[in-house]
């Protein structure tokens, strides 16, 4: 009874079922219907499968930017023709891009939710890039050059091409390139200058995201060479040190008298070698006639600093002899330290081009080095004084007890 039951509900459920779209003569097939579009490409990747592995892995993709976004089309459709209808235009032109991305990253509604800034198209207007996109070169670099374009990530991502760590290589893509740089006004391999410059190893040998990049000096969007009379601006937003001191001293008003730029006619602009105090000696005189005022202040400066390094490094060098006496060295240790932070100082202060101002610091390393090792001297020799007399002590401790022993066993023989 069982079986005629199951049988009986097979063939209902059978019969209730809607039939197949079958063709009627005379009549075409009905076109199959869209399957819903799945994954953020959606059927675009059936053709584009590279894409989509870049595209999958992107912030767009994870933020629901689909394909038809950018590229138009219907990504639902399964025939090429019905693909590519509904306002699809493809590739972008190169011209188009930056008002392509635009349209999304200048619209403050749509970014409000990542709190992203709107202006990146206005800035890329003004800078060396965008004006000559807009004098028709099409060589420059726009949006998909530095950020990628179907593969964008983050900066924060290390595998993102405007990561800290990667941005020198993303310039140098064009900038590191003969042929394409040959219109720049730059005379050099800026690349190349800058990862050999102190600026560069820092970055790219020593992996510190703080050191500073190309973008950190010319701009991000906004990219332009430093207008002169600015050069100063932007290298004093990390040294603000040496700025304050340069701004008041003789050279800013002889630069700006000559048409040269401040920073960078003494410290070159990309291959910047690190800050040593023995420049002063020699640097001078690529200004300055050998054995002028200048020269000879710059090598006084030079001797002032060296003489007080000196110090300090004898003065450290008899803190260690002392510790191994052993020796309480933590407030000689201390004192070096500050000595060290003036002698840190008196760079910077060189700038000012006023030999007093560097003596200030120069001559505080020196005194704190000189009080250091007078210390550690007079108790070396408290030590030598301690070790003779304990010496002396045992030795007469020592006859005392023969002596002694003498007359006892001299004693007994009598």
């Amino acid at each position: 009874m069982s079986g005629r039951s199951s049988a009986l509900g097979l063939a209902l459920a059978l019969a209730l079922s809607p039939l197949p779209a079958r063709a009627q003569p005379g009549r075409p097939a009905p076109a199959p219907t869209p399957p819903p579009a799945s994954g953020p490409a959606g059927t675009c990747g059936v053709c584009h499968p590279r894409e989509r592995v870049q595209f999958e892995t992107s912030r767009h993709a994870q933020e629901e930017v689909r394909c038809v976004s950018c590229h138009g089309g219907n990504e639902r459709e399964l025939t090429v023709p019905l693909a590519h209808s509904a306002g699809f235009h493809g590739k972008p032109a190169r011209a188009d891009i930056p008002r392509l991305c635009a349209s999304c990253h200048a619209d403050e509604r749509q970014m409000r939710p990542y709190n992203l800034p709107v202006d990146q198209y206005a800035l890329y207007q003004t800078s060396g890039h965008g004006r000559r996109l807009a004098a028709g070169d099409t060589r420059v670099a726009v949006c998909s050059d530095c950020h990628g374009a179907h593969d964008i990530l983050p900066p924060s991502d290390p595998r993102s091409s405007v990561y800290a760590l990667n941005i020198p290589r993303t310039c140098g893509a064009c900038h590191g390139d003969a042929r394409t740089a040959a219109g720049s006004r730059a005379k050099t391999d800026v690349f190349r200058d800058y990862v050999g410059s102190v600026h560069g190893r820092e970055l790219v040998e020593r992996g510190n995201t703080r050191a500073p990049t190309c973008v950190s000096c010319h701009g991000v969007h906004g990219a332009a060479p430093p207008e002169f009379g600015d050069v100063g601006k932007v290298c004093g937003q990390c040294h603000s040190e040496e700025r304050r001191y340069f701004m008041a001293g003789p050279h800013r008003a002889g630069l700006d008298q000559a048409g040269l730029p401040e920073c960078v006619s003494c410290h070159s602009n990309h291959a910047i070698a690190p800050a040593q105090p023995q420049r002063l000696s020699t640097l001078c005189v690529s200004c300055h006639a050998d054995g002028s005022a200048p020269q000879v202040l710059g090598q006084r400066l030079w001797t002032d600093i060296q003489a007080a390094t000196t110090e300090v490094d004898k003065a450290a060098a008899l803190t260690t002899r002392a510790e191994r006496v052993p020796l309480n060295t933590e407030d000689y240790r201390a004192r070096l330290e500050e000595a060290r932070t003036a002698l840190r100082e008196a760079l910077p202060a060189a700038h000012s081009a006023r030999e007093e101002v560097v003596a200030a610091f120069s001559s505080r390393a020196r005194g704190l080095g000189q009080e250091v090792e007078s210390e550690i001297y007079a108790k070396l020799g408290h030590v030598r004084t301690r070790k003779l007399l304990l010496i002396v002590f045992w030795f007469y401790l020592v006859i005392t007890i023969l002596v002694l022993r003498r007359f006892r066993r001299t004693g007994r023989g009598a």
